[in-house]
């Protein structure tokens, strides 16, 4: 039985940990010993307070009194709730009331209609004074004091410090001076735009707050430095300061109130505004673009006929160019008509107006931080949304090219050429950077700086070009227009669209009401452009006619959304855990943008996903990868304690040395390899993902769908089960809003099988790995020697095929033939030169040529090295990249499957360009994976476009090298969904000297079918006598091998795994025994390679050969099919490394 342990773990001793104990909520089996039969089964609270009443009774408790205190709280907080309101509390005011009752500072980030304020209030009472309640407006003051009045002791429009103070921003400004040394226990604020707009307003709430004028600084310099490290090209001494700065405001606790943030639509602008995250820890925005039930269509006709046609509940969005003094003469257009119509300027009387039912229509602005596009909530009054005009923004030329990639666009529609590369490689502060250095005509330094100088000549060159621009010029995604003497681009505003549309959606009773948005079309142009820039967010967006609606069923559904139902809303909060930060963002940016705030120094991201008629609040946080690893402490043999049949890996937090990056499996006080004092751990990031457990309603396990990503989720499972029993595995091949929403309908359990299978790979890596690397190390004296199961093999190729070359070695003719360089080898030099060339074609035929399937890991290795010579770590690093930033498929599979989502992305590319030649082909049955594919029809040109219209999409800096491994995976993929191609092959003769004859046969045209995508190479050579050009090298019969050739063998011959590729040959290098030729990327065995291979082979020659290896690889995928025992297979691996001691004990005498 494998029984892995978890050092440190323990919710209460802080001791190892069991996995049987931790996956059945337990503490460690020396705090709770015997059989552990009666808990399973138990419900989760019962077994919380269970656990706790042994603890006292055997007098061992220590840790786990925090965690029963936490829920006796909790449930003290509930139970107040179900007393003044007479309700149980929804899943979210469950969830809110958790963090308020842990003292934690938060935003509220959730839709309308789901308790907020419920909330705040019953919170505030349950704590009955110091308390400050902030809202924006007296009329909000008062509804406030009104309700909360009822259950507490209020004081309203003042401060007092034995009741709950309900007063509005206004008046904290205003009288600040009379109530600075007022002290609250907690501070709700209702709508924090007001302080997210001023700084002073900010100012006043921080010292109200209890926060040090020190630690309050510290916090606004951070804001900088945060800023300075993204430009900066010494970013260790920017890092080290921020370290500290970090840390000194972590170490501060002074009596500090809790914050919560009910809403908050504007982003932070100022520094200090900023700052307030790093004191309260969360962001004070709660902005959020959420899923919508939504009709979109466009209109031609009369705005008055428009409006009257739709009725009440009616909100115009009146395009920025056309100003105020247009929304007046639609308001009066209207009231001519009898419709009662309010502006929507400032305040919020307005909506007041509207909800009462005295005005049947609000005009605002098309801004998408106007008052009417973010600060509408009415669900049951608000049915349609029609735009005046494209919702459109609109900046000066002549300035707008101070931003690079608008230059690189506007330079592309002029003809302009540009150096693309150095524009799509920066970063956002790098390209806001030189926007403002352009703008207050500074001169940057360093790379910044020559980037800066070559932008200056070409913005001089387009600005000439656009000094004779007559008329409109049309791009893709913009207008560059004359108004009077200025000239403007002018582009659509997706975002205004979709949170102005959006008004019209809003949860309600069972779920998202139905809304109409209708743009009242201005410029057709710029109506096709939003539908691009809006497909990018939501794929199969599409604007209908207006006309083809059967507006009175329209107008009947969006009635009936907004009727009261019995239908509860299905809420559900849940933790979703990822490993890469990357995909963290990416994932909570999938539905709007996400509420971030960090617990232990770990970031958050809080986002709303609405799939129907369900609702899951997601915390969505990264591990960082590995949370652990088997132990570098003595214990057992190299971590793993084996007993009778019993087998216990022993696994450590993570410590990561923050000198030299190098990870450790043991607590160390210095990094062996460098001696510094300061890492990071995994253990704070064990203590986070335990917080946020304890918070939610289920925990939903998100790793990577292979062994090593299962291997992780069994880590985290074994780590958070004793703090929240709902703990779900979720997978997904894509991270799209497609995939994740897949993911989320079908949550299932651990596979133990997998888990399995990767605990006897590392413990077989662990074993044969340090016993083979400290027989080399006896052998050669040397620290920096090391081999592995996988290594030694693929060592063993490389050294056998340099020791063929170098005993084959000769001279080289290249001879250049048209396209092609024919390459003779001759064991001569003199022999080598080429007087002169004969070439005959022989024949041609002519075949079918059907495309290649899409790509396996392998596969992709090879090409991308192929083509252009990126190693295959970096090509693994570039493909997770693609992945987590949700656009290919998972990178780590050996399927060349595509599924029906595939078969589709395709079919709508071809027919989006006019290809044609679609071909459906699945590429063989359904598996665990899906071949590598695009999740996207977006090909690479328009990915580069979509980087320069909005370069603040992706989280991962895009280099030309991301864009060529995307363009081989997209291109290969399409091809193969696409008919066969019609090649030509063409033989010829080669004659060199009159006396070397070589036949060659080449692919020499190719048309048709997957060609128009992927065109194969072909060659044509030119014929008769002809006088070459040549050269003359160095060189060999036998070829060395390269990346791709190893790869290849390596899948040929079954060793290692597609996930492994990469690393054992970064692995070799590393250890001094591969070198890589610098011009053509050769695999060149050392001499410290050769000998230590001879070591190894004659030695161990049973644990290291090619049919051994590719037997365990086999054993392993049995294992993780359930078809064989994994203790069998360690107890196998341990008779054979120990095997390898005694081979040292025998050469040693």
């Amino acid at each position: 039985m494998i029984n892995s342990v978890y050092i440190g773990s323990c919710p209460n001793c802080g001791g190892p940990l069991e996995a049987t104990h931790a996956l059945e909520g337990l503490p460690c089996s020396r705090c709770l010993p015997g059989n552990i039969e009666a808990f399973r089964g138990m419900a989760f609270r019962d077994k919380v307070k269970a656990v706790y009443n042994i603890l006292v009774s055997r007098n061992s408790l220590k840790g786990y009194w925090e965690l029963y205190y936490s829920f006796e709280l909790y449930d003290e907080v509930i139970s107040y709730f179900k007393k003044v309101t007479g309700n149980e509390p929804w899943s979210m005011q469950r969830f809110w009331l958790r963090r308020l009752a842990e003292g934690a500072s938060f935003s509220m980030s959730a839709p309308t209609g789901l308790g907020k304020t419920t909330t705040i209030m019953v919170y505030s009472s349950y704590l009955g004074e110091n308390v400050l309640y902030l809202v924006p407006t007296k009329s909000l003051q008062e509804q406030i004091c009104s309700k909360l009045g009822k259950i507490a002791q209020v004081a309203c429009g003042k401060v007092d410090e034995k009741k709950i103070s309900v007063v509005t921003v206004n008046y904290l400004n205003r009288n600040f001076e009379s109530i600075k040394g007022f002290r609250p226990k907690f501070i709700g604020v209702d709508d924090a735009d007001a302080i997210v707009k001023s700084g002073k307003t900010t100012d006043k709430l921080v010292a109200i707050m209890g926060i040090s004028q020190d630690v309050y600084e510290d916090a606004i310099k951070l804001v900088s430095l945060k800023r300075l490290v993204l430009l900066s090209e010494h970013k260790e001494d920017i890092e080290e300061k921020i370290r500290r700065i970090e840390a000194k405001i972590a170490s501060f606790h002074g009596n500090v109130a809790q914050l919560v943030v009910a809403s908050a639509t504007m982003r932070p602008k100022g520094a200090k505004q900023k700052a307030l995250k790093y004191i309260t820890g969360f962001d004070v925005s709660t902005a959020q673009i959420y899923a919508r039930n939504i009709i979109d269509a466009y209109y031609s006709g009369d705005f008055v006929n428009l409006v009257e046609r739709l009725g009440e509940g009616g909100l115009v969005l009146v395009s920025r160019e056309y100003g105020k003094q247009k929304m007046k003469e639609l308001q009066q257009l209207l009231e001519d008509r009898g419709i009662r119509a309010d502006l929507a300027i400032s305040g919020r009387k307005f909506l007041e107006r509207f909800s009462k039912g005295e005005t049947s229509v609000i005009i605002g602005s098309a801004s998408y931080y106007g008052v009417a596009v973010r600060g509408i909530d009415e669900p049951k009054r608000l049915k349609y949304v029609i735009f005046y005009g494209v919702p459109k923004s609109r900046v000066k030329a002549m300035e707008a090219l101070y931003n690079p990639f608008t230059l690189l666009r506007v330079s592309k529609l002029l003809n302009v050429e540009v150096d693309e590369n150095k524009i799509l490689n920066l970063n956002s502060a790098e390209s806001q950077a030189l926007r403002i250095a352009f703008l207050k005509s500074q001169t940057l330094t360093g790379k910044l700086g020559e980037v800066q100088l070559y932008l200056k000549g070409k913005i001089e060159e387009v600005r000439e070009r656009l000094k004779s621009l007559d008329g409109d010029l049309d791009g893709d995604s913009f207008v560059i227009r004359r108004a009077g003497r200025e000239l403007y681009i002018e582009f659509p505003d997706p975002i205004t669209y979709l949170q102005g549309s959006g008004r019209s959606s809003r949860l309600l009773n069972g779920g998202l009401t139905l809304g109409l948005s209708v743009v009242l079309v201005d410029e057709l142009k710029l109506l096709w452009m939003l539908t691009k820039r809006l497909r990018y967010v939501m794929n199969s967006f599409e604007f209908v006619n207006f006309a083809s609606l059967d507006l009175d069923k329209v107008k009947a559904e969006m009635e009936k959304s907004r009727m009261d139902s019995n239908t509860p809303v299905d809420v559900s909060t849940a933790l979703m855990i990822v490993e890469s930060p990357t995909k963290a963002k990416t994932i909570s940016r999938l539905f709007g943008s996400p509420a971030r705030r960090t617990i232990g120094g770990i970031p958050v991201y809080e986002t709303v996903v609405v799939d129907g008629n369900k609702v899951y609040v997601l915390d969505v946080v990264a591990t960082k990868g590995h949370l652990t690893d088997l132990t570098l402490e003595e214990r057992g043999y190299y971590g793993v304690e084996v007993g009778n049949n019993r087998i216990s890996p022993y696994y450590s937090p993570l410590f990561r040395c923050i000198n030299c990056k190098r990870v450790i499996s043991a607590n160390v006080d210095k990094c062996p390899y460098c001696g510094s004092t300061t890492f990071t751990s995994s253990v704070s990031t064990v203590n986070a993902l335990r917080k946020l457990a304890m918070e939610v309603d289920k925990v939903l396990i998100a790793t990577d769908p292979d062994t090593e990503g299962e291997k992780i989720a069994y880590d985290v499972a074994v780590n958070v089960k004793g703090y929240n029993d709902n703990v779900f595995r979720i997978k997904y091949h894509e991270v799209t809003r497609k995939g994740i929403l897949e993911a989320l309908r079908n949550q299932g359990y651990l596979d133990l099988n997998a888990v399995h299978s990767q605990i006897v790979r590392r413990i077989e890596d662990r074993w044969l790995g340090f016993e083979l690397s400290k027989a080399l190390k006896l052998r050669f004296n040397s620290p920096n020697h090391g081999a592995g199961r996988v290594q030694t093999p693929v060592l063993g190729w490389i050294v056998e095929r340099t020791k063929k070359y170098k005993a084959s070695m000769g001279w080289i003719a290249r001879v250049k033939l048209g396209d092609y360089v024919h390459s003779l080898f001759l064991d001569d030099k003199e022999k080598a030169k080429v007087t002169k060339v004969k070439v005959e074609k022989l024949e041609e035929r002519v075949e079918v040529l059907s495309p290649l399937p899409p790509y396996t890991t392998d596969a992709l290795l090879i090409d991308a090295y192929s083509y252009y010579k990126i190693p295959a770590e970096r090509v693994m690093r570039i493909a997770q990249d693609l992945f987590e930033l949700g656009l290919i498929t998972y990178h780590r599979t050996d399927s060349i499957h595509v599924s029906s989502r595939g078969i589709e992305v395709a079919k709508e590319y071809l027919e989006k360009k006019g290809i044609g030649h679609f071909s459906p082909r699945s590429w063989g049955d359904e598996g665990t994976h899906e071949a590598i594919r695009p999740t996207y029809p977006v090909d690479v040109e328009e990915l580069k476009k979509e980087i320069s219209d909005n370069p603040n999409k992706f989280f991962v800096k895009l280099t030309w090298s991301h864009l060529a491994v995307y363009d081989l995976i997209f291109k290969r993929f399409i091809a193969s969904q696409m008919e066969n191609a019609i090649g030509k092959f063409a033989k010829y003769k080669i004659t060199v000297n009159d006396n070397v004859v070589s036949e060659v046969e080449f692919l020499s045209e190719v048309t048709g079918g997957f060609s128009l995508v992927a065109k194969p190479r072909t060659h044509s050579l030119p014929l008769g006598e002809l006088q070459p050009q040549y050269e003359v090298v160095r060189g060999s019969k036998e070829r060395l091998l390269n990346y791709a050739e190893v790869i290849r063998l390596m899948r040929e011959k079954n060793i290692g795994r597609p996930s492994t590729y990469a690393k054992t040959i970064q692995n070799l290098i590393r250890h001094g025994y591969v070198v890589q030729s610098k011009k053509r990327g050769y695999l060149i065995a050392t001499k410290k390679g050769m000998e230590a291979f001879d070591y190894l082979s004659t030695n161990f020659p049973n644990l290291v050969s090619e049919s051994t290896t590719s037997e365990l690889v086999e054993k392993m995928d049995l294992i993780a099919k359930g078809s064989l025992a994994p203790e069998d297979v360690i107890f196998s691996i341990l008779a054979q490394t120990t095997s390898i001691g005694l081979t040292q004990s025998n050469q040693e005498v």
